[in-house]
């Protein structure tokens, strides 16, 4: 892998740094970000904490400047399983160096408890604040609260002159123009709100957890605007989808003949199996706002539409 595709300076003051763990679910690996360009840095997610090359290149971007605030965009190992390592590492973040993260119940389980043991023991984790600002130089960063993908995930808006950049986490990835494959996600309806939160922000760039920077402008506007919309229309026509399958028959339907209804060319068993979770993500939601109904058929649970009385 080459020096051009791990290091990336995007803007001044902003680099991303490839955390060197490619894979199915990580792409080309997870995207950390260096925000800053004085002698204290902003550094936002570490990496799985597996890969030493990755320090070695953020002592290559930090010279003689160091971390000294580090922000967690949520729980997932290949976001936060550095933080332990580097706050073992003078030569990377200052002695101070304060951890930023959305703490929720979930934190307390053994794996997350584990890797984030390191900040809780030197008492420099803290909890962010959605709207918190974190200024570094001449910089501003924001959170956004962004559940959906995990309960505590958290986007930042960076701002400086006219460009308002998105770090996104694994709320939305970098796959350019086209939608070649949306995140995981465990609450659809919380996913929903977030992507029409972070479109009314209109971001000139989206800086992705995983994937390319998607940036530029063409004569629709704004390519992360084009992105956004796309995700939302994705989801939207899945739903609809769903929708039309449970309103072609009267009859209660089990999850899996919704899921071979809507997904008619999908033959892999795994692929199948991953499919039938996204159709029961969208039922959850719908159920949520009472748009369909669960109904008990021999002690095995079914969906069916909820129909206007006439």
């Amino acid at each position: 892998m080459d020096k051009v595709s791990v290091i990336e300076r995007i803007s001044r003051g902003v680099v991303r740094v490839l955390g060197l763990n490619p894979g199915p679910f990580t792409l080309q690996g997870s995207n950390t970000y260096l925000i800053g360009y004085g002698e204290r840095r902003v550094l936002v997610d570490t990496g799985d904490g597996n890969q030493p090359g990755y320090f070695g290149l953020l002592r290559e971007c930090l010279g003689t400047s160091r971390v000294d605030r580090i922000l967690l965009t949520h729980w997932h190992a290949d976001h936060i399983g550095g933080v332990n390592q580097l706050l073992e590492m003078r030569d990377i973040v200052t002695t101070g160096c304060t951890v930023y993260k959305q703490l929720v119940d979930s934190d307390e389980e053994p794996d997350v408890a584990e890797m984030l043991a390191g900040a809780r023991q030197r008492g420099c984790l803290r909890d962010i604040a959605d709207s918190q600002e974190f200024i570094v130089d001449d910089m501003v960063l924001r959170a956004v609260f962004t559940p959906g993908h995990t309960p505590d995930h958290v986007a930042f808006t960076v701002s400086g002159g006219s460009d308002l950049m998105l770090l996104t986490g694994d709320h939305i990835l970098g796959q350019g123009d086209k939608i070649q494959g949306t995140t995981t996600v465990h609450d659809l309806g919380s996913y929903m709100e977030s992507l029409n939160r972070v479109l009314a922000l209109r971001p000139t760039a989206l800086l992705p957890g995983h994937g390319p920077v998607v940036s530029g402008s063409g004569p629709d506007g704004y390519r992360s605007i084009r992105v956004i919309e796309e995700y939302i229309k994705h989801r939207m026509m899945r739903e609809q989808q769903i929708l039309d399958v449970l309103a072609s028959d009267d009859k209660a339907w089990r999850l899996e003949e919704i899921t071979r209804a809507v997904y008619k060319d999908i033959t892999d068993p795994k692929i199948i199996l991953a499919a039938q979770n996204n159709t029961l993500l969208h039922l959850k939601k719908l159920l949520a706002e009472n748009r369909v109904q669960q109904v008990n058929v021999d002690q095995e649970i079914r969906w069916a539409l909820i129909r206007p009385n006439i």
